[in-house]
């Protein structure tokens, strides 16, 4: 009898912590994809070992970091990141650096579009420019669907569409694979910038002005619940041509790669963002699961109650 009066209890207990888990899940549980606050700093690293600098062959790596910062609510998260192209092994850093700026915007945490212009720092000491993100960046919006979307490219300050080509798992996550092609582009043409143009001697000892050219085949993979890109792989191939775009000095090229356990590391860390569907389907499970057991619960502590009257 005594045991009986113990399990009741228990079932009762259980099914009460079951409802209460609940209905407080989907506090915990990002059930419509938004990117997670507590996300922590997030870094994508390209690398290429082949790559080229000013016509020389040497390792190259892009860095992009980003940061979620204050003041982000429920609705919008203050983002900075730093984007950096190093190119070289020997010297300082500074000696290695081909291009580098930060980028600190407000983002939707749903959707991934930008609210009001980034603040683009190219210098350290002067001041910031305003650019437009136009489209998507590091993150599409929730729910990705498997269509064509619009990219932010940081040297075009533009975006090039993106297309779906493929659906893979990692880490148990479903990740869609998107693929963007940017011709070559005279930046100079785009924004006004001192990099943009330069002064070339040519083959008689002539001076050619010279534009700067931006082109790129890039893969993105982006986790299909959250919108957030977990992995980049990008050719890109940066120059100074004459004006028909013939290209007359090499700035910086490369074919790079993430490391496959960086990606799996993204994608763990996205752990409880789930979609709205799954966030409901647990939810109900807990509750209706915890509603049983507290039924029979009582039912035990009732049938005990009236044996020993």
């Amino acid at each position: 009898m005594q045991q009986s009066r113990i399990w009741s209890a228990l079932f009762v207990g259980l099914g009460v912590a079951l409802i209460v888990g609940g209905l407080v899940a989907p506090r915990f549980l990002l059930g419509d994809g938004r990117l997670p606050l507590d996300l922590g700093d997030v870094t994508w690293t390209i690398e290429d070992p082949d790559g080229m600098r000013d016509g020389e062959p040497t390792p190259v790596t892009r860095q992009l970091h980003l940061e979620i910062r204050d003041p982000s609510d429920e609705d919008v998260a203050s983002v900075r990141v730093g984007d950096s192209v190093r190119a070289g092994e020997e010297g300082s850093d500074f000696d290695n650096l081909v291009t580098a700026s930060t980028w600190a915007f407000e983002m939707d945490r749903v959707t991934g579009e930008t609210s009001s212009p980034a603040q683009v720092q190219l210098i350290m000491g002067m001041p910031a420019t305003e650019v437009d993100i136009e489209g998507v960046w590091l993150k599409f919006p929730a729910n990705v669907r498997k269509e064509t979307y619009d990219v932010f490219d940081t040297t075009l300050r533009g975006t090039a569409p993106a297309e779906f080509i493929a659906e893979e798992e990692i880490a148990g996550r479903t990740i869609y694979r998107f693929r963007q092609h940017i011709a070559p582009t005279n930046i100079a043409q785009r924004y006004a910038d001192p990099l943009n143009t330069g002064i070339e001697e040519g083959p008689d000892g002539e001076q050619i002005r010279t534009f700067l050219f931006h082109s790129a085949e890039r893969e993105l993979l982006v986790d299909q619940v959250s919108g957030l890109v977990v992995g980049i792989e990008e050719k890109v191939d940066q120059y100074y041509g004459d004006a028909s775009g013939k290209g007359i000095q090499n700035i910086v090229l490369y074919d790079g790669t993430m490391d496959p356990a960086q990606v799996e590391a993204l994608v763990q860390g996205l752990g409880n963002v789930t979609s709205a569907a799954r966030s409901k389907t647990i939810t109900w499970i807990a509750i209706g699961l915890g509603v049983l057991l507290a039924i029979a619960g009582l039912i035990g502590t009732v049938a005990g109650a009236r044996r020993r009257s």
